[in-house]
Parts: C-alpha cells; sequence; structure tokens
C-alpha cells in the first residue's frame, strides 16, 4: 500500500501533465472602478449650466503600504503634511469600512486605490510627482468632477453631488465606492440618467490580496445630457433683479431678508427661471464639504442659503389668493361679477375688527373693483357668510361645503406641486379647515397647556411673550375650534394659509391657460452621448379648476394694468411701453412678529383668443419677505424682469418674447475622459 501511494504521489508531481501548480503562487483577478464622468446639464439654448473639468486627485494603495515594514505610516506622515491634515485621518480614510470600522472608511475593494484629495493644488501635485521614492502607493491622477461655469447661477434647481456612502450603497447596491452621485436638485432627480456607466479596470491579486500585475479595461461611458426648460439668461435677470431689490429695500430701512422669483410658461408648465436669495455655490460640495461650511448654509441666522425658497418656502400670500376666492365666491354663487358690495374701513368679525390697509374705505364697489383696489373687506362678508352657513349644515348633522377650502385645493394648494425635483425640495403649502384644525389640536393639545403655563420665559420681548402665552392658553381650550375669522383670514391670503412662489405661479397660470394646473417641470429631454434624444419630458396636467372661463376673463380684465392705477400692482408700470400688455395682482402679507411679505403676480405678454379670453406667454411671481407692500418691493423686481422680456432697454432677452419651443441640438460627447 505503501509502494502504491508513493507511485501515485510521483505520477501527479511529476509526470501528469495536467499537474497541480502550488496554491501558494496561484493568483486571481479583481476589479476596480473606473467611474464614469457625469452627464452635463444644459439650459433650453443648449448652454451648459452643469459641465465637466479635469482635476488632479491624490489617491493611496492601502494594500502597498501594508507591505511596508512601517504599514506606511512614514508615507502618510508625509502626504499628511502636505494635505494639511493628520497620519491618522488619513489611515481611516483608507481603511476599508467594517462593523469595527466607522466613517470616515473606505467603502470600496480592500485593494482598489483610495481617493483622499480631490482638485489638489498645483503645489502639492508637484511635490508628490518630483519626489515619487517618498511616496510609494501614492499616485497623482486625473479625474473628471462636474464644474459649475455660472458660478451660483440656478444653483438650488440644479442641485450638487457627493461622495457614494455606506448608506447610499445600502440603498442602491449598483453604487460604487469611487462614484459621483446627485445629492440634491436635478442632480439627484435624474442621477440615474447622468451619472453614465462605470468601466473597470482588472488587476492581478496573489492569495493576500495584494496586487501584483493589471490586465484589460473598459472604458466607463459618459452619462446622459439633461436638457432644461432654464433659460440661462432669463435666469440671471432673474437673480440680479431678486438680489438689486433686496437691496434697494434695505437702503429704504426695510429688513428684506430672502425673496423668490419664478418665471413659467402657463401655457406647457415648463419652468423658465426660479430664483431665490440668499443662494449658495455648489462648487462648494466638490470633493466634499467641510462641517463648518455646511453649518452655514443651513443656519437660519445666515438667511438659510441651502433653502430654495421659491419651490420649498412658504409664505402667507396675502392679496393674490384672491384669485383662488374671488372663484369660489362667484363659482358657488355667493357673489355676481355685476353685483355692488361694501367695501367699509373695517369689519366686525366674530366680535374682532378687521380692517383694510390703511383703513381704506371705497364705499359700495363691485368684484372688478375689489380686485384691482385690493379692498380685504370686500372679501370678509361673504367668506364669514359661508362659515355660518356651514356651521348650520354642521347643526342638521350634514358635512359641511368649506367651498374655499375646497377652491384652494384645485388650485394646488395644501399639495406639493409636482415638480421634478427630490419631494423633500418642494412645499405643499396650507390652509386651515376643520377636520385639521381638529387633528392638529388632538395632536398638540399637551404641549399647548404646557407652553400656556410655563409662559415663553426665552422671549425676550414682553409684548411678544405676552402674545404667545395667551395665544397657547386659547390654542389649549379651544385650539380645535374654526371660527368666521379664519375663514375670513383665509380670503386674504391669511390666518394658517401658506403657498410658495411656484404654487402661485401654477394657480395664475390657470388664470389664462383654460384652468389647467400643471405639474410643472424643469427638465426638458435627456440626450446621449451621441447628441439623441432618449426622451422627452412632458409636464402634465393634475387636474382642472372647476372656474367658467368667463369669470377667468372678468377677473383677468379686473387685473389688466392697461387699468392704470385702478390696479395696485400697476403702479411701477405706468408710462411702459409695455403696460397695455401685461396684468398683475399684488399682495402684501402680515406675519407676527415680522414686517410684511411683498408680493406681486404678473402675467403678459397678454393677447385674445377668439372668445376674448386672455392668454399669455409668461406668469412671473416674486415675493420678498419683510420688504413692505407689494407694490413698493416686488412691483419693481418684476419690471426689471418685464423690461428685459420686452426689450425695454434693448432687444427683448428671448426672441419673438416667448419662451423656446424647440430642444437645442446638443454636441455629441463622445470623448470619454478617465483615469
Amino acid at each position: 500500500m505503501m509502494l502504491t501511494l508513493f507511485a501515485r504521489l510521483y505520477y501527479v508531481q511529476l509526470l501528469d501533465p495536467n499537474k497541480p501548480v502550488q496554491t501558494a503562487h496561484l493568483t486571481h483577478n479583481g476589479n476596480i472602478v473606473v467611474p464614469a464622468p457625469r452627464g452635463l446639464i444644459v439650459d433650453a439654448q443648449g448652454r451648459p449650466l452643469v459641465a465637466n473639468t479635469s482635476v488632479q486627485a491624490i489617491t493611496v494603495s492601502r494594500d502597498l503600504l501594508q507591505r511596508r515594514r512601517d504599514k506606511g505610516a512614514a508615507v502618510l506622515t508625509k502626504l499628511a503634511g502636505l494635505l494639511h491634515t493628520s497620519e491618522a485621518q488619513l489611515a481611516k480614510e483608507i481603511t476599508p469600512c467594517s462593523p469595527k470600522v466607522p466613517a470616515p472608511c473606505s467603502t470600496g475593494e480592500p485593494y482598489a486605490p483610495v481617493t483622499v484629495a480631490t482638485n489638489a493644488p498645483t503645489s502639492v501635485v508637484l511635490a508628490i510627482s518630483e519626489h515619487r521614492e517618498d511616496f510609494p502607493a501614492v499616485r497623482v491622477e486625473t479625474v473628471t468632477v462636474p464644474t459649475y461655469p455660472n458660478g451660483s447661477l440656478a444653483a438650488h434647481l440644479l442641485g450638487y453631488t457627493s461622495d457614494v456612502t455606506v448608506a447610499d450603497k445600502k440603498t442602491n447596491s449598483a453604487l460604487n465606492d469611487a462614484d459621483t452621485i446627485g445629492a440634491s436638485g436635478l442632480e439627484e432627480q435624474y442621477d440615474a440618467a447622468l451619472r453614465g456607466v462605470d468601466g473597470t479596470q482588472v488587476v492581478q491579486l496573489n492569495p493576500q490580496g495584494y496586487t501584483v500585475g493589471t490586465g484589460a479595461e473598459t472604458a466607463p461611458r459618459q452619462g446622459d445630457t439633461l436638457v432644461t426648460s432654464i433659460d440661462a439668461k432669463v435666469q440671471k435677470l432673474a437673480e440680479s433683479s431678486l438680489a438689486q431689490q433686496i437691496k434697494d429695500s434695505r437702503k429704504a430701512g426695510k429688513p428684506a431678508t430672502s425673496g423668490a422669483v419664478v418665471v413659467l410658461d402657463p401655457n406647457t408648465g415648463r419652468i423658465i427661471a426660479s430664483a431665490s436669495y440668499p443662494t449658495y455655490n455648489p462648487t462648494q460640495f466638490i470633493g466634499g464639504i467641510s462641517q463648518t461650511e455646511y453649518r452655514a448654509l443651513t443656519d437660519p441666522a445666515a438667511g438659510t442659503p441651502l433653502l430654495d425658497r421659491a419651490i420649498a418656502g412658504e409664505y402667507a400670500p396675502g392679496s393674490t389668493f384672491k384669485l383662488i376666492t374671488s372663484s369660489s365666491l362667484v363659482t358657488h354663487n355667493q357673489i355676481t361679477t355685476s353685483g355692488i358690495y361694501p367695501c367699509p374701513g373695517s369689519l366686525a368679525v366674530d366680535g374682532r375688527v378687521k380692517t383694510n390697509f390703511e383703513s381704506e374705505h371705497l364705499g359700495p364697489i363691485n368684484l372688478r373693483d375689489a380686485l384691482g383696489y385690493s379692498c380685504d373687506t370686500f372679501f370678509y362678508a361673504p367668506t364669514a357668510a359661508e362659515y355660518y352657513a356651514d356651521q348650520s349644515r354642521l347643526a342638521k348633522g350634514q358635512a359641511p361645503n368649506e367651498y374655499l377650502q375646497r377652491m384652494a385645493a384645485q388650485f394646488g394648494v395644501g399639495r406639493a406641486p409636482g415638480v421634478d425635483l427630490p419631494a423633500g425640495e418642494q412645499s405643499a403649502g396650507s390652509y386651515a379647515d376643520r377636520e385639521t384644525r381638529l387633528a392638529r389640536w388632538r395632536a398638540n393639545r399637551a404641549s399647548y397647556c404646557a407652553a400656556a403655563k410655563r409662559g415663553y420665559p426665552d422671549v425676550a420681548n414682553r409684548a411678544s411673550r405676552t402674545y404667545l402665552t395667551a395665544l397657547a392658553a386659547e390654542n389649549c381650550t379651544d385650539g380645535w375650534r374654526y371660527r368666521a375669522g379664519d375663514n375670513a383670514d383665509m380670503s386674504i391670503g391669511q390666518g394658517e394659509t401658506t403657498m410658495s412662489p411656484l404654487q402661485l405661479a401654477v394657480a395664475y397660470s390657470a388664470l389664462v391657460n383654460g384652468g389647467r394646473i400643471w405639474e410643472p417641470t424643469l427638465g426638458w429631454a435627456v440626450v446621449d452621448a451621441h447628441g439623441d434624444v432618449v426622451r422627452t419630458i412632458n409636464p402634465k396636467v393634475r387636474n382642472r379648476v372647476p372656474v367658467s372661463a368667463t369669470l377667468f376673463r372678468y377677473i383677468a380684465d379686473s387685473l389688466d394694468f392697461s387699468r392704470g392705477y385702478a390696479v395696485s400692482g400697476a403702479f411701477a408700470y405706468i408710462g411702459t411701453k409695455y403696460q397695455n400688455r401685461i396684468g398683475g395682482k399684488t399682495g402684501t402679507a402680515e406675519v407676527f412678529g415680522k414686517q410684511d411679505t411683498s408680493w406681486l403676480a404678473t402675467w403678459g405678454p397678454t393677447s385674445k383668443d377668439a372668445k376674448g379670453n386672455t392668454k399669455a406667454k409668461f406668469v412671473v411671481v416674486g415675493m420678498i419677505e419683510q420688504a413692505g407692500t407689494g407694490a413698493s418691493a416686488a412691483g419693481p423686481m418684476l419690471k426689471r424682469i418685464w423690461d428685459g422680456l420686452f426689450g425695454a432697454n434693448g432687444k427683448p432677452i428671448l426672441p419673438g418674447i416667448r419662451p423656446e419651443q424647440t430642444l437645442p441640438k446638443i454636441a455629441p460627447q463622445v470623448k470619454v475622459a478617465h483615469r
């Protein structure tokens, strides 16, 4: 038996042509991800809003460092000095993540190089390149990163990118450690198209997992191009006009803390421009943002620059809401367009006196003048009467009609507009009714009562402290009640009524497009690297408001700036060559503890169809917090935008004074940059 065993061993080891190789010398393949350059984001003319650029990155191969006697400690110490960090921090960044190794750590393969610095300074690149003997396992590589050629232009819409985290990989297993992903805005919404397809570099690994050679390489495929409906020139005009008005209002003694502008195509639902102040520069996020920088972008004391007030903000719309109120009152036969109704300087509702702005008394007027002069008391009486009629229905065991709330919902108040941005970056707005008031009271009663007992000791202002304490006490016992005064407040866009500027733009689009409520879009098309359209992105009509064309025509005519001083929003436009081609409605919203919010919703250039209905090519809405009346702040701000659209000081900023109707030709992006 021993002889047979030795004979077989001799044959297998020496004579067998298929004899095995010693396993200690076996190698196996591993794959290193070659990240794909992200696709471009361009405007409606094909001008780049987000492009790509090549930068120098510093990478470290941990497996090569581990082979050194000191495990690479000396190399990391030298590199840390160049990068102004610590050896310990670098060691953490290149260590593979595990249950025992928390972030910061490397989520990639253990043998893959780890990027420790993006867009490295020239001095660092030269120091490493000229002294390679001092930096074994450290490489300088050319990588592709996003660039923003227009700086902060449209920052809130475009969003920013970030490196892949462990949480990202748990959500999407297709992600690689080397990928750059969209973290907000259009970058996040269209990340799957923009990210492209990563390539691979095959490496040969020994049984210990160290790299001993390289193999085939598969080139990455650049991401697709996103064509947007944004027009860079209109966007720049909107942002500059907003910033100028903030400056002007502050000079006039107003806080003017923030603001927003939206330019919308009412006939297609496409967003032409959307500006928010204060803003930020997305380049801060390339290669990672520091905690200090991020805190500054989210600091309320700095105005929370990261917040997109145009789409994610919620503000009392003031008298701009009267479009919805008028639509409800006439549609439900509570008033008529031919009737004459009182506009007193003040009116008692629920025992509380409510007044017009500066207690203005206009006497008996029709709806046309109530809208033009923006008489609040005109709308208080019928909406208070609506409340009492609903109370009578409740007493009979019937459900309330709540006509005003139902009409507000039809115009999109209380639900996110559905724009193609992440859900967390668009607000729904709000309004009060009996059901929501009761539900909120039940959920918050304990906190109301506790606040009333505590008395807000942290509030320095005595009057504010007294008011808040009294309000908490009232909410503790009666916070579930919905009163006639609440309905009256809602009729003029006050109380608990809030909307974003985009929501208001969508609502006013219905006035001039036949009643359509759009789910607006920023994306227009996705184009591949060959310049071919992969898909077109079309806005959807969410619903049509139950308002007659006759009533819309009446409201639009009532607010046409050709009426001059009879329309409050026309003050800044008197004498312009386009005065007779636009209309608008001002709003001045009161906010507790702050100065008034200035609003203006406008539309134009106007025309009439065969039936006499008003049509418009743009709806432009503007808002500035703590800036005074709509005519004094939002009015001149939007005038600068209309001046540009109409070419008041030269050629119109858009040919034909209309939004772009045809997709631009996108040049092929066939050259793919990679490591």
